[in-house]
């Protein structure tokens, strides 16, 4: 029988792999696309009280001990810290921006990693002054609660270049 020299490795490395998967909790197949369909309906939801201003709904979306790391800014930790940093960035600034999806990671059975940039405008609450672009780029880490929902446990942002 003429084989190819790494079919039989290449097997064993996929057998392997699943493996490791299986034993560290990582999803595969149907649960691992039902996790990232809910984490990227976690960040729809996000993106939606964002452009609201809704506070309590964006601090719903937070485990009890969520952290919001905002530059120039000490971190938010806890709903109360997250509320009141949210309604101060509410009274600042008014927000209109659409996230994408550039990477989800599954670190474990409830952990996962997401990666994103958003796009639109900014405006200072108060001012004269007409809708300035805005983008952003954000790393989210989630945890999916006994309930099923994944909720944000960190989430640090900064600005990123602007581009048509």
């Amino acid at each position: 029988m003429n084989q190819h020299p790494l079919s039989r490795r290449g097997l064993a490395a996929v057998a392997t792999a699943a493996s490791l998967a299986a034993g560290l909790g990582l999803a595969t197949g149907p649960a691992h696309a039902a996790d990232t369909a809910a984490i990227r309906q976690t960040l729809q939801r996000y993106e939606e009280a964002l452009n609201r201003s809704d506070t309590a709904a964006i601090v719903q979306l937070y485990t009890d001990d969520g952290v919001q790391m905002a530059p120039d800014a000490p971190a938010a930790t806890g709903r109360e810290a997250l509320r009141a940093a949210y309604a101060a960035t509410f009274q600042a600034i008014a927000l209109q921006l659409a996230f994408t999806v550039d990477e989800i990671q599954l670190l474990g059975k409830d952990t996962a990693l997401l990666r994103s940039h958003s796009k639109g405008t900014l405006k200072v609450q108060g001012q004269a002054q007409a809708l300035g672009p805005a983008a952003f780029k954000e790393l989210f880490v989630l945890r999916k609660q006994r309930n099923g929902q994944w909720q944000f446990s960190h989430y640090a942002f900064s600005a990123a270049p602007i581009r048509p």
